[in-house]
């Protein structure tokens, strides 16, 4: 779109608000959604590939058995569960960078993690808010529901508190890890639950709990399911724990090292009340994690304000320019994107007006369109 040439002093009362309105309601939460909603096809954003499929592991071979969407929410776990909410510490802060050669945080969960996210964060979105990302990306494009996301997290410089439970840990240093946190005994057992629907326990991170029998050619770390769907976002983990069936709740209940059964410790804290209201049927056990996630990224220190909740954007204006050719006329490009959910038909046309001179264009969608888990995108360029 070229608008008649105009003195450059004459335009500069429209160039601050048009720039504006390119990241609404603001730079930070565009590119989150960006990122949510902008998974698969024309103009995606590859921070999905990671975890596409769901059992890939993005850091080395897959013979190795590790599974980057479930180290994703093991980090993003470490890093809040040393929170002291009391005192106003702590909490999703990417502390965790600091904290990587503790014993607490063994494996490769931690480094594997931090290196991908690292080329990907900037002044606008920092290294904690993609911690948060990751854990709404993994739960719900791996069967899992939505999480709400906000923005807006501050990264530590430093070391935090430590206190991450342990297979080995009392269920008394457990309940204190988690209290101290925010969580009580029930919160502790769903989100312990809701955290270990995915993923493995490893010998090679793990040999008090995980034997050196698992080691194979196709699983060298030696790791050991917590459910029959390793990578699926689904209340089984719960249901082969309460049956005794598939892997009974996982290797933190099976353990041969009965003092590494952390996970039976805490789920029999009860007498499996919490445990079994997680099984029933509906959506309990989703609308537990979702809440329990939920308070999980949000925890942050005094002083840390977050964003609204990102929310898909019906209509974006993206890659959005102001430029001025050759001639010295305003050259106005970019794309109008279209989300449209489920089935339904996705537009074939748009008209885009401009404030500047009341302009009107027909634009006509790309070819090429893009999906998320929340519908269908179109690409109107202009």
């Amino acid at each position: 779109m070229i608008f008649s040439r105009l003195p450059i002093l004459n335009l500069l009362p429209f160039l601050a608000p048009t720039s504006s309105t390119f990241f609404y309601p603001s730079v930070q939460s565009s590119l989150l959604e960006h990122i949510l909603v902008d998974t698969h096809g024309a103009h995606a954003s590859d921070f999905i590939d990671a975890i596409m499929p769901c059992t890939n592991y993005v850091s080395g071979s897959q013979t190795l058995g590790r599974i980057t969407s479930a180290q994703w929410i093991r980090v993003a776990f470490h890093d809040f569960v040393t929170a002291d909410v009391a005192a106003g510490t702590g909490g999703l802060d990417a502390s965790i960078g600091f904290e990587t050669l503790r014993g607490e945080n063994a494996g490769s969960a931690m480094n594997d993690s931090l290196r991908f996210f690292r080329p990907r964060v900037s002044s606008k979105i920092a290294t904690a808010d993609f911690i948060a990302l990751s854990v709404v990306m993994s739960v719900g494009n791996c069967g899992g529901p939505r999480i709400p996301l906000r923005g807006g997290r501050v990264d530590a410089t430093g070391a935090g508190a430590s206190g991450v439970p342990a297979p080995d840990s009392s269920l008394a240093e457990t309940l204190g890890f988690f209290g101290g946190a925010g969580f009580n005994q029930v919160d502790s057992i769903g989100l312990t639950a809701c955290g270990h629907t995915m993923g493995n326990v490893h010998h090679g991170g793990f040999p008090t709990v995980v034997g050196a029998e698992t080691v194979s050619d196709n699983n060298t770390n030696g790791g050991v399911h917590f459910d029959s769907t390793v990578a699926t976002f689904d209340s089984l983990v719960v249901h082969e724990y309460l049956n005794g069936t598939g892997n009974r709740g996982g290797p933190l209940v099976t353990s041969f090292n009965v003092s590494s059964r952390s996970d039976l410790r805490l789920y029999e804290s009860d007498n499996n009340a919490t445990i079994t209201s997680l099984a029933t049927q509906g959506n309990v056990f989703f609308d537990t994690c979702v809440n329990l996630f939920q308070r999980m990224l949000d925890t942050v220190p005094t002083g840390v304000v977050l964003s609204d909740i990102v929310e898909p954007m019906p209509v974006k204006p993206i890659n959005a320019t102001l430029d001025f050719d050759n001639d010295g006329n305003l050259v106005f490009t970019g794309y109008i994107r279209t989300l449209t959910p489920g089935t339904s038909a996705a537009p074939q046309s748009l008209t885009l007006t401009t404030s500047l001179n009341e302009q009107s264009l027909h634009l006509s969608p790309e070819s090429e369109t893009g999906s998320s888990i929340f519908g269908s995108t179109t690409f109107f360029p202009f």
